[in-house]
């Protein structure tokens, strides 16, 4: 799988995600980050940490991909010792910029680069790739050799890993889930406008529905866009919540909710889905449910590993 490599040479995989606060006390830094140094409102602060505080103080972003990135490299190793994985964020720490410098200090030579978001954006992947190009560029490793792999949307391992986290949910829904069930897929929104310069997002997030749809077959299905952002504008639609609302006018129904724009444990699920959109499903009679984030799966893994290897072919 890995001849076209030195065998004397070191590979780096280089996984990004957004990054996400770990105390309340690092709210008012992270919102700063993402928003280019602009200071956030009390109020807006304030929302942001009751969130944080409703699923435990912090998020276990950083936890589970540090745990992630060792897996993944001891699955990458098994032949001997020619991968090491790194993970940056975007907007708290490890930040890319430091992982970068890191990933220079240990001599590595080539890198197949990808966000842990396979749905490609220019909102979300491209500017990870411009930040961590910036990286290269600070710490004067603009000659690495790099793979920047934008999407793997519909790559059959990572389908699989959804069809695992599918059809275990509806296992614990009981004999007749199948045919009861109403599935909402789901992906982060982005700002509406994105769509007009061309963003190819919602062509991406239904490749990956699509692919999971004619796995599993769904009786009835809807696709949605959660975690809209508080800045006021438009925003990528239909809501989840619109949804729930058409599914409710049928009737007391059993819903599942299925994150494919996710795939680890964040604030956007724990507090998105688990409580509000809970909340909220059940104020319509609804009985809402949600298929397990694949963070540590391996067949998830094995999905991030597949994505190298054919991008050192």
């Amino acid at each position: 799988m890995n001849t076209s490599m030195n065998d004397s040479s070191l590979t780096g995989v280089f996984l990004m995600a957004h990054g996400a606060p770990e105390s309340v006390e690092d709210i008012p830094q992270y919102l700063r980050n993402i928003r280019g140094g602009t200071e956030s409102t009390p109020e807006t602060i304030q929302i942001i940490r009751d969130r944080y505080e409703q699923i435990g103080g912090k998020s276990p972003l950083r936890e589970i991909t540090e745990e992630l990135c060792a897996r993944l490299e001891s699955f990458l190793n098994q032949q001997g010792p020619q991968f090491k994985v790194y993970c940056g964020m975007r907007n708290w720490s490890p930040y890319i910029r430091d992982e970068v410098k890191r990933m220079k200090e240990d001599g590595v030579e080539k890198v197949v680069a990808f966000c842990l978001a396979p749905q490609f954006s220019t909102w979300s992947t491209r500017l990870y790739f411009n930040v961590f190009k910036e990286a290269l560029k600070n710490c004067d490793a603009e000659n690495l050799d790099v793979r920047y792999i934008g999407s793997w949307a519909d790559h059959p391992l990572l389908i699989d890993a959804f069809e695992e986290k599918y059809r275990a949910a509806l296992e614990k829904l009981g004999p007749n889930a199948e045919e009861a069930v109403y599935t909402i897929f789901t992906a982060h929104s982005i700002p509406a406008e994105s769509i007009e310069f061309g963003d190819p997002y919602p062509e991406e997030f239904a490749k990956t529905v699509q692919k999971l749809v004619e796995r599993v077959q769904p009786k009835h299905w809807f696709k949605a866009y959660q975690s809209q952002g508080m800045i006021p504008i438009p925003w990528l639609g239909p809501t989840v919540e619109s949804v729930l609302d058409k599914i409710a006018k049928r009737g007391s129904k059993t819903v599942l909710m299925v994150p494919v724009g996710f795939v680890c444990d964040h604030v956007e699920i724990l507090f998105d889905i688990d409580i509000e959109f809970n909340k909220y499903a059940s104020e319509r009679q609804l009985s809402l449910h949600r298929t397990e984030s694949l963070n540590l799966s391996p067949t998830f893994i094995e999905a991030l590993a597949s994505v190298t290897w054919e991008n050192l072919v």
